[in-house]
């Protein structure tokens, strides 16, 4: 073995031991800060605070942990009952559906008077913003003949 590639692999040694150091420092102060504690879960509302670490080096943030699990924030959710028409509802009837708004239901009208009637369910997907998940979430409610009875509870 050279002289030049013996020194190369100590240098490599080296540099990989000073890595793993880094590593064991930086995971050591974060567990220190008390983030890794058996269960505890950030809350959504967890702001963060600037701590020092001592005289180690840097400031660290620490987080503020709840003891329970954050509760997400449920949106009310509107059940729906009926079906509606997509050739003779109005702008506000096809609001009523999940994830429509006012955008999408103008797409739908301006769809219907630029192409004509609907002359099935699917037809929707052509309509730009509807693909195939949003239509097979909303297909329960929709019908292209009869009356609207889409209603809200």
């Amino acid at each position: 073995m050279t002289q030049n590639s013996l020194f190369s692999t100590i240098r490599r040694g080296i540099a990989t031991m000073a890595l793993c150091a880094f590593v064991a420092t930086a995971t050591a102060t974060w567990l220190s800060a008390g983030i890794a504690d058996a269960g505890p879960t950030f809350s959504e509302a967890s702001v963060p605070s600037t701590t020092a670490v001592g005289d180690r080096g840097p400031q660290a943030v620490a987080y503020n942990v709840d003891d329970k699990p954050a509760a997400r924030k449920s949106k009310s959710k509107k059940t729906l009952t009926g079906k509606l028409n997509l050739n003779t509802a109005t702008d506000e009837q096809l609001q009523m559906l999940p994830g429509v708004g006012p955008a999408k239901a103008q797409r739908i009208i301006s769809f219907r008077e630029q192409r004509g009637k609907f002359t099935r369910v699917k037809d929707l997907r052509r309509v730009k913003g509807f693909g195939f998940k949003t239509l097979k979430k909303l297909s329960p409610y929709l019908a292209i003949d009869g009356p609207n009875t889409l209603a809200t509870e």
